[in-house]
């Protein structure tokens, strides 16, 4: 499954060179996370409700195109792996039909109180990615997978 976010580049992501400083990448593919969290149950009503967040532990990104000032980009997210507390994300973020940067990233699911703590997710939720996780050859296939990222 893929789930997808787009945005418009704004001129104060711009940089001296006259692109998307890198940067705004990372706020782009954080921004498409946050749509992907909302989509599968991470939302703010369940922040509210819980006391549970997710946390970034670590990313990895790729740049391999330019974006100019007002480019509508799109982010496609794919599930590659997960366990009870984590998922592993591949985003692809495109410019038109140019595929203008790739990041992958873990993120972990937390519980807040008393003190920031690893927690497992709700079944509901970890049944959904699961069932959004690609395949292991599916997995395979995809452009510029990140070297260390794994569960």
């Amino acid at each position: 499954m893929v789930y997808s976010f787009e945005t418009n580049v704004l001129p104060e992501w711009i940089d001296y060179n006259g692109h998307m400083r890198d940067s705004y990448y990372g706020l782009v593919f954080s921004l498409a996370v946050d749509a992907f969290q909302d989509e599968i149950g991470f939302d703010e009503a369940y922040r509210r409700r819980t006391g549970c967040t997710i946390y970034l532990l670590e990313d990895h990104k790729f740049f391999l195109r330019e974006v100019k000032e007002g480019a509508r980009v799109r982010v496609e997210t794919r599930i590659v792996g997960c366990d009870s507390k984590r998922f592993h994300l591949h985003m692809q973020m495109f410019n038109g039909t140019a595929l203008a940067s790739v990041g992958e990233f873990m993120e972990l699911h937390v519980c807040q109180h008393p003190q920031p703590h690893a927690m497992p997710m709700p079944e509901e939720i970890l049944q959904k990615l699961e069932a959004a996780r690609l395949s292991e050859s599916e997995a395979e296939k995809l452009p510029r997978r990140s070297r260390g990222l794994s569960l």
